[in-house]
């Protein structure tokens, strides 16, 4: 045997070569697959590697919006051992525990806004469910407390070093991810990340009985675990999903069905955001800059070029007039000027046409007194 057969031999022994067939796997899926990607450890300022992190992108919002589903995928390969993890029965109400942990991250305001209300996570596993994912967003079944690899021969137990390594670095590049986005990111996305644990080896749940010694073991292919760690100073809960190598092609289909239920599940978000946002003043105020930003230079030119004044540069109000059904356009001005302004064709189809583009609302509106205080 010459030398390169030796080698061709020997790396086959190694970790590469399950990850070049997860890699694979992906691929014949539709799914864009980076390989060795590194990251900065945040706490110890040393570079990690993450094995695979794969992803899917659909637009929706007439293709204004890019939702991406990650893949974080972790690769591990053992000839002698066997993971086991030692799990005992789950409350799912444990208030000390987030089981629907939701890592998502997007720079458009509608989203963001959505995102950011109280049970929007749970809320967003149960939507998906109902939208045909499922084994992806299975809620866990036990609670895994612990993990030992096994030898295969012996049957004795080992350490935990690959398995803890395994959720480390799916924890430390997710929170790098997230944390790189907003620099990197410029167009409107939105990106939902999932964490994965590929095990080429057999993998056993070790169930402890509620009362007495008693140990069963199961040998299984799929197991959905959350992790608690400290991520950049602050409490974090993960939910990774373990699985054995040989069912992970299998799995794939449901990930697909995942990233479709995720189009459908946050564009329903944010068309949730725009619906009745003329009578919503915290929706309303989060796109506020963003009206004034359209309405200023264009109004501005033609209120000075009536009154002959350089002065006209404030900010309005919008408010829901309840009496009236009409948005109030609210100017601190005289009644000349805002008289001026209600009765010209041409700034009303400015501000016609930002009220549409910004709130997406095109019902009736006034330009009225926007008292300070």
């Amino acid at each position: 045997m010459d030398f390169g057969e030796i080698i061709s031999s020997e790396i086959s022994k190694t970790g590469f070569v399950l990850e070049h067939e997860i890699a694979q796997a992906l691929k014949s899926k539709g799914w864009t697959v980076i390989s060795g990607k590194y990251y900065v450890d945040d706490n110890e300022d040393t570079p990690r590697e993450m094995d695979l992190l794969a992803y899917r992108v659909t637009r929706f919002d007439n293709d204004e919006v890019e939702l991406y589903t990650t893949l974080l995928i972790s690769c591990k390969k053992s000839d002698e051992n066997a993971w086991a993890l030692l799990a005992r029965d789950i409350n799912l109400k444990d208030p000390n525990t987030d089981y629907w942990p939701l890592h998502a991250w997007s720079n458009d305001p509608a989203l963001t806004y959505q995102l950011a209300q109280p049970g929007k996570a749970k809320a967003y596993h149960a939507g998906v469910k109902a939208l045909g994912a499922n084994e992806a967003v299975a809620d866990p079944q036990v609670e895994v407390f612990a993990f030992q690899e096994m030898n295969k021969s012996s049957g004795a137990p080992k350490n935990d070093k690959a398995i803890f390594s395994a959720m480390t670095s799916l924890v430390k590049a997710q929170a790098y991810e997230l944390s790189a986005l907003p620099a990197r990111k410029k167009s409107k996305a939105v990106y939902q990340f999932n964490l994965i644990s590929v095990v080429g080896s057999e993998m056993y749940r070790l169930m402890f009985a509620n009362k007495g010694s008693g140990i069963a073991s199961t040998k299984l292919d799929s197991e959905q675990y959350i992790a608690r760690y400290i991520v950049a100073k602050r409490e974090s809960f993960s939910r990774i999903r373990f699985l054995t190598s040989s069912s992970f092609a299998n799995v794939l289909d449901d990930y697909g069905r995942l990233h479709m239920a995720n189009v459908k599940w946050f564009a329903a978000e944010h068309a949730t955001f725009f619906a009745d946002i003329e009578k919503n003043t915290d929706r309303r105020r989060i796109l506020l800059k963003k009206f004034y930003e359209q309405l200023r230079p264009r109004i501005k030119w033609y209120v000075e070029k009536k009154f002959k004044v350089s002065e006209f540069d404030e900010e309005p109000l919008v408010d829901w007039d309840e009496e009236t059904s009409e948005l109030n356009i609210g100017y601190f001005e005289s009644n000349e000027v805002l008289e001026f302004m209600n009765a010209s064709p041409e700034i009303r189809a400015i501000v016609a046409t930002a009220l549409k583009q910004v709130f997406r609302y095109t019902g009736p509106f006034k330009f009225s007194l926007d008292t300070p205080f």
